[in-house]
């Protein structure tokens, strides 16, 4: 309690001066009584020399005699030893006992010079010289005087508390006396009703002051406790109002969240199935096109198939859109990071798409930066698709005028480089209101864009999320009638992997092809599309491939196990029995270590991960819609088939991927040349260093030229290294690669 916490401050404030005081003056009268003891030993000490000195040099004394004097000295209780040397230092007599040496002739000399006294450990030697040459020496020691002064102080100290003692007990009495109200009153707050009149006037006239705060403090802190407490029942009551509803609104979120993540999977189910429904016809519709392509035909009849291969296409391009936006959204897109050049591919996607102007009186120009790397690392496909999303969108809205593109250096670092595409045009332009809900899903600036220049919206809302994943930022300028600006930005990479001297190594080594085997090839397609089973017939024997056909997994089970294929090409969505569940049955029968190649045909593109088929029983996949190069490859990479060489340029295919127009694929494929001897030196660095990742990184950035220009040979052998397993190395195909450039080259300076 407070008044007695008062009593003991109180207490401490007079004993403790007092206690100072009567400490200092025990030391300083325990000091002054050590002074006087130390001259009485000096006096001793000296007195004791000095007699027995005068003894000894006035009386002819006998050693028994010297003895009994030298004992006679002991009496001193200071005194331990007394010892008389001959002038040469030897012990003559002694009396006592001292640990203490006896000091060298010379140090007694060279003292008595100075005329002093020797300190040694434990005590003090004073000397003298006799009459006679002879010395006397006196070891003293100070534990005498020592211990009589710490009796002293202890006696005083032992008062001094003593007296201390009593007085505490004398002042508590006191201070418990005098503060007895005080300490009556404090006790008494906890039930101010029992305070008497008595005990407050007698407690007040002790100390008022105290008195009135206590009363003052106590009814404050009651008030304050009775509100705290209304305070805490009405936060508390609050509190269980807000966790009741939290959890009611965490059981809606759970119920919220289960049905959309239903929800999501049955759109991942339906995109998945209607790609499958909307590939499998386009497969063949694609197929029989190209074929009827190669067939004799009018000129108004060859039209009409390219129009009908550019509106599959078309087609095809709209369901990517779709599918590439599923991708994104479940976060399941992942960019590669291979070697590109941003020049070529800009100059490449511009001439691509320049065919698309048709009579439309609009120039492109294309303007790189020459302070850009010659190679980076990126995503080709994805970098492809954004600068033909952002041309083809200036063309479709550009009447006339020009539309200028740009690649750009803003800023540079260690290993990295600050990109930047610029795409601006003199076309109908945009509202600015409109901007913000330009790069939404589905939407467009204005509501009659569709009608009037087709689209559905999406290209712009994949190129923000493919620019997104990248890292960068995309930003569009606009004003109505007078065109548009969109920016992009991105930091990227420099290819450590690039050299810029070009070099074309001589004595590489030349592939020659295989004889084709004796016997026929035998292949089972099975598919429960009819369409998709006649066009893969058509393919397959107009290679001389002997094929057998199958419209459902249980069919082909049967087939399988009734006679030995080279390869069969299975369809993954089937009636009565899938293709997984066929694959696996297959697999089931084979006897004696046999395995036939599987290869999944598939359109299901959200599902197509190799790693998926693998586990299942499957080889390889194909995805809808097929072309006759990947089918190529896939007969070489399994089975012992060997197709004649193909051409080195196709010009009727150059055409074709041109447009129809003959003066831009000779172009692209000027182009592509000019780059072979580049390609070339990645080719054999790799080569040379085994490294099956550069050389795979090789592979990428020369495909994406390749699929653009009519060189079905080097597509086809880039798409067949592209198919292995990532990390592996197959040295007939780097073999057969180098060939090919090397007929490429040939093939173009041959029509130069």
């Amino acid at each position: 309690m407070y008044p007695w916490a008062l009593h003991h401050r109180l207490l401490l404030a007079f004993l403790l001066p007092i206690l100072v005081l009567l400490i200092s003056l025990s030391l300083v009268i325990s000091a002054h009584y050590r002074d006087d003891l130390l001259a009485r030993y000096k006096h001793s000490r000296e007195a004791t020399l000095r007699s027995t000195a005068e003894i000894i040099n006035h009386s002819a004394m006998t050693n028994s005699d010297l003895q009994a004097l030298l004992t006679l000295g002991l009496r001193d209780e200071s005194i331990r030893q007394l010892s008389v040397l001959s002038p040469t230092g030897k012990l003559q007599a002694q009396a006592g006992q001292s640990q203490a040496k006896m000091p060298q002739i010379e140090l007694l000399q060279r003292a008595n010079v100075l005329q002093g006294s020797l300190s040694i450990a434990g005590g003090d030697q004073d000397f003298r010289q006799l009459a006679d040459g002879r010395w006397l020496v006196v070891d003293s020691t100070q534990q005498v005087i020592r211990l009589a002064f710490y009796e002293r102080l202890g006696q005083y100290i032992a008062l001094s508390l003593a007296l201390l003692m009593v007085l505490a007990m004398v002042l508590l009495i006191s201070l418990r006396r005098n503060l007895l109200p005080i300490s009556l009153f404090a006790a008494a707050l906890n039930q101010p009703e029992k305070i008497t009149p008595e005990e407050h006037a007698l407690a007040k006239r002790i100390w008022p002051e105290l008195v009135s705060f206590l009363t003052r403090y106590y009814f404050q802190q009651k008030t304050a406790m009775e509100q705290l407490i209304q305070d805490s029942e009405h936060a508390e009551a609050e509190l269980r109002e807000t966790l009741d509803a939290i959890e009611r609104q965490n059981i809606e979120l759970h119920a919220t969240r289960r049905s959309a993540q239903v929800s999501n999977q049955l759109k991942s189910e339906f995109l998945a199935n209607i790609s499958h429904e909307i590939r499998t016809p386009l497969t063949s519709l694609l197929g029989f096109a190209r074929l009827l392509e190669r067939s004799p035909l009018s000129a108004s009849q060859q039209q009409h198939v390219q129009a009908l291969s550019r509106s599959g296409e078309h087609l095809l391009a709209i369901l990517n859109d779709l599918l590439d936006l599923s991708k994104i959204e479940a976060g399941r897109l992942v960019l590669d990071e291979t070697p590109v050049q941003l020049g070529n591919l800009l100059s490449e996607s511009t001439a691509m798409l320049a065919p698309l102007l048709g009579d439309k009186a609009v120039e492109i120009q294309v303007d790189i930066d020459p302070r850009l790397p010659e190679s980076v690392l990126g995503d080709p496909l994805r970098l492809r698709q954004i600068m033909t999303n952002l041309i083809s969108n200036a063309i479709k809205f550009t009447a006339h005028g020009h539309i200028q593109t740009q690649l750009k250096l803003l800023a540079e670092e260690a290993g990295r480089v600050h990109c930047q595409l610029i795409v601006s045009d003199t076309g109908v332009g945009i509202d600015p209101s409109r901007l913000q809900r330009l790069f939404e899903a589905f939407e467009q600036a204005d509501s009659s864009t569709s009608r009037h220049f087709g689209g559905t919206g999406l290209g712009l809302t994949i190129t923000r999320q493919l620019v997104h994943i990248m890292g960068g930022d995309i930003s569009a300028v606009s004003e109505a009638g007078k065109g548009s600006t969109f920016t992009v930005s991105w930091w990227a990479s420099r290819d450590p992997f690039f050299h810029s001297a070009l070099t074309n190594p001589q004595g590489h080594t030349q592939l020659h092809y295989n004889q084709l085997a004796s016997s026929p090839i035998r292949v089972l397609v099975v598919d429960d599309h009819p369409a998709n089973l006649e066009l893969m017939q058509v393919w397959l024997s107009e290679l001389g491939i002997s094929v057998e056909t199958a419209e459902n997994g249980a069919l082909a089970i049967e087939k399988a196990g009734s006679r030995t294929f080279d390869l069969i090409f299975m369809d993954i969505q089937m009636p009565i029995m899938n293709g997984l569940e066929a694959a696996q049955g297959i697999r089931a029968q084979e006897r004696g270590g046999q395995r036939v190649p599987i290869i999944a045909l598939t359109a299901h593109a959200l599902n197509s991960e190799r790693e998926f088929w693998l586990r299942n029983g499957i080889d390889d996949y194909l995805s809808k819609p097929l072309d006759e190069s990947q089918l190529h490859h896939i007969l070489q990479q399994w089975t012992r088939f060997i197709s004649a060489p193909l051409p080195a340029i196709d010009w009727p295919e150059a055409e074709r991927l041109a447009g129809g127009r003959r003066e831009l694929a000779e172009k692209l494929i000027s182009t592509l040349a000019e780059d072979i001897p580049l390609a070339r030196e990645q080719f054999l660095n790799a080569y040379q260093m085994r490294d099956a990742d550069a050389w795979r990184r090789a592979v990428h950035r020369l495909l994406g030229a390749c699929r653009y220009t009519g060189v079905p040979a080097l597509r086809g052998s880039l798409e067949a290294a592209l198919s292995l397993s990532e990390g592996t190395w197959d040295e007939a195909l780097q073999q057969r690669i180098l060939r090919e450039m090397d007929a490429l080259l040939q093939a173009t300076n041959a029509r130069n």
